[in-house]
């Protein structure tokens, strides 16, 4: 053995050991960066060819290993626009000139750029949130419609669930008329309301009469009339509904039939068409129809909304950036998509706590939050760094006991050559 080779075996320990040092370095500084992955450095020998009777000691290397898949607890927040992935995937973001990256970071904030107006969702270093715009259906950085004027958009669809009770009594048909009849007198079992708009922005309250006329049993089948009506064509707020032309009177009348053994529809109802008093006609789905013994229940969903701006913003757990505005409307305006990779760990990170693909972390895939295996999107919270201070500086007296130990070595070489110099004196 050489004792050169003390010196590099030695030397290639303590070169190690401070990669090491450096990891846990880094790790420890950025134990409070939302989103931030730990690293952890691997060693791997070096063994040298050996000759007959004498050994040639060899040396180490180290490769630093990403955390990136491990997943770091949620902590909530205050904002919004704070959001974090739980499970699989990441956020994709851009920089100014558009290239994308990929991060777990989800402290986004509202940026206005300087000469344009734009406002964009930002994180701490600056990379745009992107998205894809519901108007457009281009994929591109989200740019929040800041003090614009939204223009109204007409209502053409309507969805209507509703759950009937059948603990109630039918009305006496022979005495009493359903709501459907629109005469003075009809009588009701519920009544509920939904909003709709037409081209400019112009709000319609519609009011939706629901009443059982057939009991089951004795019959065969229960059976409800279902009546919709224009609010602002009632007498004095109740029947009979008129129109004063040119507008047209909005009536929508249908009655739909439960089996008695399951509590669902006879027959589905399917969609009906709805003429507004502008002549406008809107596409009305009855989506869910049931009875049961349970309370009675409707969710009325309506497209369409009036001109006005926007005071705040939401996201939904599936990634959809709505709008809202100052009447509660809700304006569908970004699609999030997330985005995951094979390799995960084998991303290449760069500064601002972002990530690039590589070619060993396989192509990027897109998806919506919640779905075929993508994490799940919660807003106004914050996933925090998966660094474990514990064993950061575990590591760290490791590796100074060992950077030592190898230090001892090189000075032991030292002597022994000192030894050799001095044998002619």
């Amino acid at each position: 053995m050489s004792i050169n080779g003390v010196f590099r075996t030695s030397v290639s320990g303590m070169n190690a050991q401070a990669n090491r040092l450096s990891v846990v370095s880094e790790n420890i500084a950025n134990a409070s960066t939302n989103g931030y992955k730990r690293s952890t450095t691997e060693f791997s020998s070096l063994v040298l060819a050996q000759g007959d009777g004498e050994y040639n000691s060899g040396a180490v290397r180290t490769q630093v290993r990403q955390m990136i898949s491990q997943q770091g607890s949620i902590s909530a927040s205050s904002s919004a626009s704070d959001l974090a992935i739980q499970g699989n995937g990441f956020f994709v973001v851009a920089d100014a000139s558009g290239r994308d990256y990929y991060t777990r970071a989800g402290g986004f904030v509202q940026r206005s750029e300087a000469g344009t107006g734009k406002t964009f969702l930002v994180n701490a270093a600056g990379y745009r949130l992107t998205g894809t715009s519901v108007e457009t259906g281009k994929i591109g950085p989200i740019e929040l419609p800041v003090g614009k004027l939204i223009p109204p958009s007409a209502t053409t669809m309507a969805d209507f669930s509703l759950q009937f009770p059948t603990s109630v009594t039918a009305i006496d048909t022979l005495t009493e008329t359903p709501a459907s009849n629109n005469t003075a007198g009809d009588v009701f079992t519920k009544k509920t309301s939904l909003v709709v708009y037409n081209q400019v922005g112009q709000e319609r309250v519609l009011d939706v009469y629901l009443t059982k006329i057939q009991d089951a049993p004795p019959a065969a089948n229960s059976s409800w009339d279902i009546a919709v009506y224009d609010r602002a064509q009632s007498t004095d707020g109740g029947f009979p509904y008129t129109a004063t032309a040119p507008e047209t009177l909005v009536q929508l009348a249908t009655t739909v039939d439960f089996d008695f053994a399951t509590g669902l529809p006879v027959a589905p109802l399917g969609n009906m068409p709805l003429t507004l008093a502008d002549g406008k006609v809107v596409d009305v789905s009855f989506s869910s129809m049931t009875e049961y013994v349970t309370e009675f229940g409707a969710r009325l969903s309506t497209d369409g909304n009036p001109a006005g701006t926007i005071s705040e913003f939401s996201f939904s757990s599936d990634g959809m950036l709505s709008g809202i505005m100052s009447n509660g409307t809700r304006i569908p305006l970004y699609e999030l998509s997330l985005a995951r990779f094979t390799s995960p760990d084998q991303l290449v990170a760069s500064a601002g706590n972002v990530y690039s693909a590589t070619a060993d972390s396989g192509d990027v895939e897109l998806g919506t939050a919640g779905r075929n295996g993508f994490g799940g999107l919660l807003s106004s919270a914050l996933e925090q760094s998966n660094v474990d201070l514990a064993s950061e500086l575990t590591s760290m007296i490791e590796s100074q006991r060992s950077y030592s130990a190898n230090s001892k070595v090189f000075q032991t070489g030292a002597e022994i050559l000192d030894v050799l110099v001095n044998l002619k004196r």
